[in-house]
């Protein structure tokens, strides 16, 4: 069956160092690292995008094509930070699950949500602020070592 292969992933130091410091990693791990953020990133921000252009086409409130564009900005941030380690692409996309998080608190407010949703979602925030803040990380110090780019031209001797 497929989940007999989920302990080897989760304890593959290679495509899952979650616990090692991000100074640590290699150009690989850090790769394997920032596609799982991106895919996950990726695909919260495609739905919002999708949602949000079909209820603007609906009833035409500029909100949405708000929503639109910073899905549009994401995903491309997204590109930007596997193929370049840009750093401002991954500031962009260690706050964007953070702005959904900050956004459903916000309607959880206004609907008068239980303590203990609102409670939830604060740790969502601040989880995905930490996790966010690794993400940085990692780009800074891949682009720091000047360790971005993978040469294929390189003969092993």
């Amino acid at each position: 069956m497929w989940f007999s292969k989920i302990p080897g992933y989760i304890f593959d130091k290679q495509k899952t160092p979650y616990l090692t410091e991000a100074k640590e990693l290699t150009l690989a791990q850090s790769q394997y690292e920032l596609a799982a953020y991106g895919v996950f990133t990726g695909s919260l921000y495609g739905i919002i995008g999708l949602a949000a252009i079909l209820t603007f086409f609906e009833n035409n409130n500029p909100i949405y094509l708000g929503w639109l564009i910073l899905s549009v900005v994401v995903i491309y941030s997204i590109f930007s930070v596997m193929r370049k380690y840009e750093l401002i692409a991954s500031y962009i996309i260690s706050l964007a699950p953070a702005v959904v998080i900050v956004f459903c608190i916000f309607e959880g407010i206004k609907n008068s949500s239980s303590f203990l949703t609102l409670t939830v979602f604060i740790c969502l925030f601040l989880l995905s602020l930490k996790y966010g803040w690794r993400v940085s990380r990692i780009v800074a110090w891949q682009r720091f070592n000047g360790d971005f780019e993978i040469d294929n031209n390189k003969k092993k001797a």
